[in-house]
Protein backbone atom coordinates (compact mmCIF):
# COMPACT_ATOMS: atom_id res chain seq x y z
CA UNK A 1 0.00 0.00 0.00
CA UNK A 2 2.87 2.27 1.13
CA UNK A 3 4.58 1.40 -2.75
CA UNK A 4 1.33 2.10 -4.18
CA UNK A 5 0.57 5.72 -2.56
CA UNK A 6 4.60 6.44 -3.29
CA UNK A 7 3.79 5.58 -7.12
CA UNK A 8 0.35 7.81 -7.48
CA UNK A 9 2.76 10.56 -5.64
CA UNK A 10 5.50 10.36 -8.13
CA UNK A 11 3.08 10.40 -11.26
CA UNK A 12 1.15 13.68 -9.64
CA UNK A 13 4.67 15.05 -9.70
CA UNK A 14 5.34 13.85 -12.97
CA UNK A 15 2.10 16.21 -14.29
CA UNK A 16 2.69 19.87 -15.72
CA UNK A 17 1.99 22.39 -13.13
CA UNK A 18 -0.76 23.52 -15.31
CA UNK A 19 -2.55 20.47 -15.68
CA UNK A 20 -2.59 20.93 -11.93
CA UNK A 21 -3.69 24.09 -11.67
CA UNK A 22 -6.69 23.50 -14.00
CA UNK A 23 -7.60 20.23 -12.04
CA UNK A 24 -8.27 22.40 -9.10
CA UNK A 25 -9.62 25.48 -10.87
CA UNK A 26 -11.18 27.90 -9.08
CA UNK A 27 -8.26 27.99 -6.04
CA UNK A 28 -8.83 31.91 -6.24
CA UNK A 29 -11.16 34.62 -7.16
CA UNK A 30 -12.19 35.07 -10.52
CA UNK A 31 -11.64 38.75 -12.29
CA UNK A 32 -14.46 39.58 -15.24
CA UNK A 33 -13.90 42.77 -16.87
CA UNK A 34 -16.56 45.09 -18.15
CA UNK A 35 -14.72 47.40 -20.73
CA UNK A 36 -17.66 49.96 -19.82
CA UNK A 37 -18.20 52.03 -17.18
CA UNK A 38 -20.74 51.09 -14.10
CA UNK A 39 -24.27 51.59 -14.50
CA UNK A 40 -24.48 50.71 -18.23
CA UNK A 41 -25.92 47.23 -19.48
CA UNK A 42 -22.69 45.45 -19.42
CA UNK A 43 -22.35 46.05 -15.90
CA UNK A 44 -25.78 45.28 -15.18
CA UNK A 45 -25.74 41.83 -16.42
CA UNK A 46 -22.21 41.07 -15.75
CA UNK A 47 -22.89 41.57 -11.63
CA UNK A 48 -26.13 39.38 -11.85
CA UNK A 49 -24.10 36.36 -13.22
CA UNK A 50 -21.12 36.88 -10.93
CA UNK A 51 -23.39 37.03 -8.23
CA UNK A 52 -24.90 33.33 -9.40
CA UNK A 53 -21.35 31.90 -10.54
CA UNK A 54 -20.01 32.90 -7.42
CA UNK A 55 -21.77 30.45 -5.43
CA UNK A 56 -21.66 27.97 -8.39
CA UNK A 57 -18.12 27.77 -8.72
CA UNK A 58 -17.17 28.23 -5.04
CA UNK A 59 -14.87 31.53 -5.55
CA UNK A 60 -15.64 35.20 -5.43
CA UNK A 61 -16.22 36.60 -9.13
CA UNK A 62 -14.67 39.77 -9.42
CA UNK A 63 -16.33 42.60 -11.51
CA UNK A 64 -14.04 45.56 -12.64
CA UNK A 65 -15.15 47.99 -14.58
CA UNK A 66 -12.42 49.50 -17.18
CA UNK A 67 -13.46 51.55 -19.27
CA UNK A 68 -12.43 53.20 -22.59
CA UNK A 69 -11.49 53.19 -26.49
CA UNK A 70 -14.96 52.00 -26.85
CA UNK A 71 -14.31 48.70 -24.96
CA UNK A 72 -11.10 48.73 -26.03
CA UNK A 73 -8.89 49.13 -23.10
CA UNK A 74 -10.93 46.31 -21.04
CA UNK A 75 -10.81 43.91 -23.98
CA UNK A 76 -6.64 44.72 -24.02
CA UNK A 77 -6.53 43.80 -21.06
CA UNK A 78 -8.01 40.47 -21.21
CA UNK A 79 -6.50 39.78 -24.40
CA UNK A 80 -3.15 40.13 -23.16
CA UNK A 81 -3.78 37.94 -19.48
CA UNK A 82 -2.76 34.43 -18.80
CA UNK A 83 -4.80 32.18 -20.03
CA UNK A 84 -5.19 29.99 -16.80
CA UNK A 85 -9.15 30.84 -16.36
CA UNK A 86 -8.64 33.72 -13.81
CA UNK A 87 -9.60 36.33 -16.10
CA UNK A 88 -12.80 36.52 -18.33
CA UNK A 89 -14.50 39.44 -20.48
CA UNK A 90 -18.14 40.39 -20.69
CA UNK A 91 -18.45 41.51 -24.42
CA UNK A 92 -20.74 42.99 -26.24
CA UNK A 93 -21.17 42.17 -30.08
CA UNK A 94 -19.36 45.72 -30.92
CA UNK A 95 -16.25 44.44 -29.43
CA UNK A 96 -15.52 41.06 -31.01
CA UNK A 97 -18.16 41.08 -34.16
CA UNK A 98 -18.52 44.98 -35.43
CA UNK A 99 -15.37 47.09 -34.49
CA UNK A 100 -12.14 44.72 -35.67
CA UNK A 101 -13.24 44.34 -38.99
CA UNK A 102 -14.14 47.90 -39.87
CA UNK A 103 -10.54 49.90 -37.61
CA UNK A 104 -7.69 49.03 -35.87
CA UNK A 105 -8.42 48.32 -32.33
CA UNK A 106 -6.25 48.30 -29.19
CA UNK A 107 -6.61 44.27 -28.93
CA UNK A 108 -6.22 41.98 -30.83
CA UNK A 109 -9.76 39.57 -31.34
CA UNK A 110 -8.03 36.79 -32.71
CA UNK A 111 -6.44 36.57 -28.55
CA UNK A 112 -10.03 36.04 -27.62
CA UNK A 113 -11.77 32.92 -27.21
CA UNK A 114 -15.46 32.73 -26.94
CA UNK A 115 -16.67 31.18 -23.67
CA UNK A 116 -20.76 31.18 -23.79
CA UNK A 117 -23.29 33.59 -24.28
CA UNK A 118 -25.40 35.37 -21.12
CA UNK A 119 -28.31 36.99 -22.36
CA UNK A 120 -29.84 39.48 -25.47
CA UNK A 121 -30.49 42.69 -24.48
CA UNK A 122 -33.64 43.75 -25.67
CA UNK A 123 -33.55 46.86 -27.62
CA UNK A 124 -35.75 49.88 -26.87
CA UNK A 125 -35.80 53.31 -28.23
CA UNK A 126 -36.05 55.73 -26.14
CA UNK A 127 -37.03 59.83 -26.63
CA UNK A 128 -36.25 62.84 -24.15
CA UNK A 129 -39.49 64.35 -22.59
CA UNK A 130 -38.28 67.99 -23.57
CA UNK A 131 -39.92 67.38 -27.03
CA UNK A 132 -43.33 66.84 -25.89
CA UNK A 133 -43.67 63.61 -28.33
CA UNK A 134 -45.90 60.68 -27.09
CA UNK A 135 -45.78 57.87 -29.40
CA UNK A 136 -43.10 57.00 -32.40
CA UNK A 137 -45.16 58.30 -34.68
CA UNK A 138 -45.13 61.90 -33.47
CA UNK A 139 -41.06 61.75 -33.00
CA UNK A 140 -40.70 60.65 -36.57
CA UNK A 141 -42.90 63.95 -37.42
CA UNK A 142 -40.99 66.15 -35.61
CA UNK A 143 -37.98 65.08 -36.67
CA UNK A 144 -38.96 64.96 -40.31
CA UNK A 145 -39.72 68.96 -39.22
CA UNK A 146 -36.13 69.68 -38.06
CA UNK A 147 -33.98 67.52 -40.74
CA UNK A 148 -30.47 67.13 -39.20
CA UNK A 149 -31.19 68.86 -36.08
CA UNK A 150 -31.68 66.09 -33.55
CA UNK A 151 -29.20 63.88 -32.36
CA UNK A 152 -29.47 60.26 -30.50
CA UNK A 153 -26.48 58.80 -28.14
CA UNK A 154 -24.74 55.60 -28.34
CA UNK A 155 -21.81 53.83 -26.05
CA UNK A 156 -19.59 54.66 -28.81
CA UNK A 157 -18.70 54.24 -32.77
CA UNK A 158 -18.88 51.09 -33.88
CA UNK A 159 -21.36 49.70 -30.90
CA UNK A 160 -24.48 48.31 -31.51
CA UNK A 161 -26.45 51.16 -30.17
CA UNK A 162 -25.01 53.23 -33.03
CA UNK A 163 -25.64 50.72 -35.56
CA UNK A 164 -29.05 50.88 -34.51
CA UNK A 165 -29.43 54.43 -34.99
CA UNK A 166 -27.97 54.77 -38.02
CA UNK A 167 -30.56 51.60 -39.38
CA UNK A 168 -33.37 52.91 -37.25
CA UNK A 169 -33.24 56.13 -38.80
CA UNK A 170 -32.70 55.57 -42.36
CA UNK A 171 -35.86 53.01 -42.12
CA UNK A 172 -37.64 55.76 -40.74
CA UNK A 173 -36.91 58.57 -43.44
CA UNK A 174 -35.22 60.54 -40.73
CA UNK A 175 -31.87 62.64 -40.74
CA UNK A 176 -30.46 62.75 -37.32
CA UNK A 177 -26.80 63.07 -36.17
CA UNK A 178 -24.62 61.05 -33.94
CA UNK A 179 -23.18 61.77 -30.22
CA UNK A 180 -21.31 58.93 -28.88
CA UNK A 181 -20.37 58.68 -25.32
CA UNK A 182 -17.67 57.14 -23.25
CA UNK A 183 -19.99 54.97 -21.74
CA UNK A 184 -23.71 55.10 -22.06
CA UNK A 185 -24.25 56.67 -18.44
CA UNK A 186 -22.44 59.55 -19.63
CA UNK A 187 -25.57 60.60 -21.98
CA UNK A 188 -28.26 60.27 -18.68
CA UNK A 189 -28.00 63.79 -18.13
CA UNK A 190 -28.25 64.74 -22.01
CA UNK A 191 -31.33 63.39 -22.63
CA UNK A 192 -32.94 63.98 -19.68
CA UNK A 193 -32.44 67.89 -20.54
CA UNK A 194 -32.68 67.44 -24.23
CA UNK A 195 -29.91 68.08 -25.12
CA UNK A 196 -29.71 64.89 -27.23
CA UNK A 197 -33.07 63.09 -28.59
CA UNK A 198 -32.63 59.77 -28.37
CA UNK A 199 -30.49 56.96 -27.01
CA UNK A 200 -31.44 52.78 -27.76
CA UNK A 201 -29.76 50.95 -24.85
CA UNK A 202 -31.70 48.83 -22.64
CA UNK A 203 -30.61 50.55 -19.03
CA UNK A 204 -32.76 53.11 -20.03
CA UNK A 205 -35.87 50.94 -19.63
CA UNK A 206 -36.24 51.76 -15.33
CA UNK A 207 -36.01 55.57 -16.62
CA UNK A 208 -38.98 55.14 -19.01
CA UNK A 209 -40.73 53.00 -15.74
CA UNK A 210 -40.16 56.40 -14.01
CA UNK A 211 -41.51 58.80 -16.43
CA UNK A 212 -38.15 60.34 -16.86
CA UNK A 213 -38.17 59.60 -20.27
CA UNK A 214 -40.25 57.78 -22.21
CA UNK A 215 -40.14 54.44 -24.15
CA UNK A 216 -41.72 54.61 -27.37
CA UNK A 217 -40.42 51.56 -29.80
CA UNK A 218 -38.94 48.06 -29.37
CA UNK A 219 -37.27 45.37 -31.14
CA UNK A 220 -38.80 42.13 -30.36
CA UNK A 221 -40.99 39.40 -31.47
CA UNK A 222 -43.92 40.94 -28.46
CA UNK A 223 -44.38 43.85 -26.87
CA UNK A 224 -42.58 43.97 -23.27
CA UNK A 225 -45.17 43.04 -20.53
CA UNK A 226 -43.74 46.49 -18.66
CA UNK A 227 -44.82 48.43 -21.72
CA UNK A 228 -47.76 46.86 -23.19
CA UNK A 229 -48.60 50.57 -25.05
CA UNK A 230 -45.21 50.43 -26.55
CA UNK A 231 -45.50 48.71 -30.29
CA UNK A 232 -42.77 46.96 -31.76
CA UNK A 233 -40.73 48.07 -34.55
CA UNK A 234 -42.26 45.20 -36.93
CA UNK A 235 -45.94 46.91 -35.86
CA UNK A 236 -44.94 50.12 -37.42
CA UNK A 237 -43.57 48.35 -40.50
CA UNK A 238 -39.47 49.35 -39.90
CA UNK A 239 -37.24 46.52 -40.68
CA UNK A 240 -33.80 46.82 -37.94
CA UNK A 241 -32.22 44.11 -39.78
CA UNK A 242 -32.44 41.10 -37.23
CA UNK A 243 -30.72 43.14 -34.65
CA UNK A 244 -32.51 41.67 -31.94
CA UNK A 245 -30.32 38.20 -32.09
CA UNK A 246 -27.55 39.57 -33.54
CA UNK A 247 -26.99 42.02 -30.10
CA UNK A 248 -25.36 40.13 -27.31
CA UNK A 249 -23.61 39.87 -24.39
CA UNK A 250 -21.04 36.82 -23.96
CA UNK A 251 -17.87 35.78 -21.94
CA UNK A 252 -14.73 35.60 -23.52
CA UNK A 253 -11.17 33.92 -22.35
CA UNK A 254 -7.65 34.89 -23.61
CA UNK A 255 -6.43 32.35 -25.97
CA UNK A 256 -5.56 29.07 -24.88
CA UNK A 257 -7.92 28.64 -22.07
CA UNK A 258 -8.58 25.06 -20.94
CA UNK A 259 -11.67 23.58 -22.93
CA UNK A 260 -12.87 22.06 -19.59
CA UNK A 261 -12.50 25.81 -18.28
CA UNK A 262 -14.57 26.83 -20.59
CA UNK A 263 -17.13 23.44 -20.30
CA UNK A 264 -17.40 24.35 -16.83
CA UNK A 265 -18.14 28.19 -17.06
CA UNK A 266 -20.94 27.35 -20.25
CA UNK A 267 -22.54 24.64 -18.10
CA UNK A 268 -22.66 26.55 -14.93
CA UNK A 269 -24.07 29.93 -17.10
CA UNK A 270 -26.53 26.95 -18.80
CA UNK A 271 -28.28 25.90 -15.58
CA UNK A 272 -28.17 29.72 -13.66
CA UNK A 273 -30.00 31.43 -17.15
CA UNK A 274 -32.36 28.38 -16.78
CA UNK A 275 -33.28 29.58 -13.12
CA UNK A 276 -36.96 31.57 -13.65
CA UNK A 277 -35.27 34.22 -10.80
CA UNK A 278 -32.76 34.70 -12.98
CA UNK A 279 -34.98 35.22 -16.00
CA UNK A 280 -36.69 37.88 -14.09
CA UNK A 281 -33.91 39.84 -12.78
CA UNK A 282 -32.95 40.26 -16.42
CA UNK A 283 -35.88 41.17 -17.09
CA UNK A 284 -35.59 44.04 -15.03
CA UNK A 285 -32.60 45.64 -16.71
CA UNK A 286 -34.35 44.70 -20.46
CA UNK A 287 -32.47 41.71 -20.95
CA UNK A 288 -33.52 37.96 -21.92
CA UNK A 289 -31.38 35.22 -20.48
CA UNK A 290 -30.00 33.31 -23.40
CA UNK A 291 -27.38 30.61 -23.38
CA UNK A 292 -25.26 29.40 -26.25
CA UNK A 293 -22.33 26.97 -25.65
CA UNK A 294 -18.86 27.34 -26.70
CA UNK A 295 -19.21 26.00 -29.71
CA UNK A 296 -22.84 27.68 -30.76
CA UNK A 297 -21.77 31.05 -29.37
CA UNK A 298 -18.29 30.91 -31.59
CA UNK A 299 -20.31 30.37 -34.33
CA UNK A 300 -22.63 32.87 -33.82
CA UNK A 301 -19.43 35.35 -33.38
CA UNK A 302 -18.39 34.42 -36.85
CA UNK A 303 -21.95 34.70 -38.27
CA UNK A 304 -22.08 38.16 -36.90
CA UNK A 305 -18.89 39.62 -38.01
CA UNK A 306 -19.99 38.55 -41.47
CA UNK A 307 -23.88 40.44 -41.27
CA UNK A 308 -22.10 43.31 -39.84
CA UNK A 309 -19.16 43.89 -42.54
CA UNK A 310 -21.69 43.30 -45.21
CA UNK A 311 -24.02 46.02 -43.55
CA UNK A 312 -21.48 48.85 -42.55
CA UNK A 313 -20.57 48.76 -45.95
CA UNK A 314 -24.33 48.21 -47.53
CA UNK A 315 -25.42 51.81 -45.41
CA UNK A 316 -22.03 53.53 -45.80
CA UNK A 317 -21.48 53.84 -42.33
CA UNK A 318 -18.49 55.72 -41.27
CA UNK A 319 -16.84 54.04 -38.16
CA UNK A 320 -13.77 56.51 -38.08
Amino acid sequence: MIRRRATLAALAAMLPATARAQAAWPAKPIRLIVPYGPGGSADQVARLYAERLSVALGQQIIVEDKPGASGGVGAQMVATSAPDGYTFLLAPTAIMAITPGVRKTPYNPDDLVAVCRLSTPILTVTITNALGAKTWQEFVALAKQNPGKFWFGSSGLGTITHLTGEVLTRAAGIQMQHTPYKTIVDATGDIFDGRIQMVFDPSFAPYAKSGKVRMVLTDGPARLADFPDVPTAREVGLDLKGFRDRSWFGLFAPKGLSPDIAKRVSDEVARIAAEPSMKEKLLLVAQYAHHQSTAQFAQQVADDKAFFANLIKELDIKLE
